[in-house]
């Protein structure tokens, strides 16, 4: 997580700063994903990633200049919407025997 932007900003940096801005602004079940430098657009992009009970999902995406100060940061309500859409479509996991999956008439399907 060493590498920076043009101006010198460290990728840590980047993660701090979005972190502390999920923290007091959106809540404990979002965190930062990995920051990475665009070159051509020269300008960090974090994704989000939230805690759901379907596993954690990318609920938005921060943009910050090489500097580190935010360019966009998607609304609490813009993530939600995100969430909400991902999770029409996430599969749910169920554990059985063939038999109890018959008798929930749930589709047995091997992965």
């Amino acid at each position: 997580m060493g590498r920076t932007g043009h101006e010198g900003v460290k990728s840590m940096e980047v993660y701090e700063k979005v972190k502390k801005y999920l923290v007091d602004n959106i809540g404990n079940l979002t965190t930062p994903g990995t920051p990475r430098f665009d070159s051509e657009s020269r300008k960090w992009k974090v994704p989000v990633l939230c805690k759901t009970d379907r596993g954690i999902l990318i609920a938005g995406e921060f943009q910050l200049d090489s500097k580190g100060c935010f360019l966009y940061v998607p609304t609490k309500q813009e993530m939600m919407k995100t969430i909400e859409l991902q999770i029409q479509n996430v599969p749910y996991l169920f554990y059985g025997k063939k038999n109890e999956l018959k008798g929930k008439k749930i589709e047995p399907v091997t992965i």
